[in-house]
């Protein structure tokens, strides 16, 4: 009887890990192989009223609103092992870099070692943006953690304002970068299928989850302009 109950105890167990593991190779098998992720913002008119810019000058590093600019669309991406996302540039002053993370990193735990405080994509008012165009705190140096306290990346500090200082340059750990000496082209149409942006591809080859970033220092350190990628795959 003792041995009867083991074997059913056992038979039990097994087909749990065998559903689980159904499910999780379901749930890899529905992520898309293909996705497009807009990075930053054209803008086509004022970014809000005044101290907003009116006329001229709008969403340019004058502008008191152009963190409003600085966003990736979506911010959360997953796909499958193996798949690629392709990145079109919208707006001007970008640069792009991606970095792994631990499995569990948020945008809150990436953001208060950038700008520590509120996120500034939630924040309406630029009076009220801590670090809206700081070139204190855009200048200075970061070293920025994942939610396991691993080092993901080090901005030294801007000391030439010239190549590599006046970038988030950190290669350790880097898997690619772009727009590290010459900006990327933003184009001239916003977002949408008639768009003519720069296009960045990366296929991600093993499973995790990718911190995106922009290098601008004013971007990524002052306005929080990164987003994620998370890849699942048949590990």
């Amino acid at each position: 009887m003792r041995l009867t109950s083991l074997l059913s105890a056992f038979a039990l167990v097994a087909g749990v890990a065998a559903v689980s593991a159904q499910q999780e190779h379901g749930n890899a098998s529905h992520s898309p192989s293909t996705a497009a992720v807009d990075f930053g913002v054209l803008p086509t008119g004022p970014l809000g009223p005044a101290p907003c810019l009116q006329n001229t000058g709008i969403g340019g590093p004058a502008d008191p609103c152009s963190y409003k600019l600085h966003h990736l669309t979506p911010e959360e991406t997953t796909i499958s092992k193996g798949g690629e996302v392709t990145f079109q540039i919208h707006g001007g002053g970008h640069a792009f870099a991606i970095y792994e993370v631990s499995k569990g990193t948020t945008r809150d735990d990436i953001g208060q070692y950038l700008c520590a405080g509120q996120d500034p994509e939630t924040i309406a008012d630029p009076l009220l943006h801590l670090c809206n165009l700081l070139d204190a705190n855009a200048n200075a140096a970061h070293v920025v953690k994942d939610a396991k306290r691993n080092v993901v990346l080090i901005a030294e500090k801007n000391i030439t304002n010239a190549h590599p200082d006046n970038r988030v340059w950190s290669p350790d750990g880097r898997l690619v970068s772009a727009g590290g000496q010459q900006f990327l082209n933003g184009g001239s149409v916003p977002a949408g299928p008639t768009s003519n942006g720069q296009l960045i591809t990366y296929q991600f080859l093993a499973n995790g989850r990718y911190l995106v970033i922009c290098m601008n220092r004013t971007h990524f350190l002052n306005d929080w302009m990164f987003g994620f990628v998370t890849v699942q795959g048949n590990d």
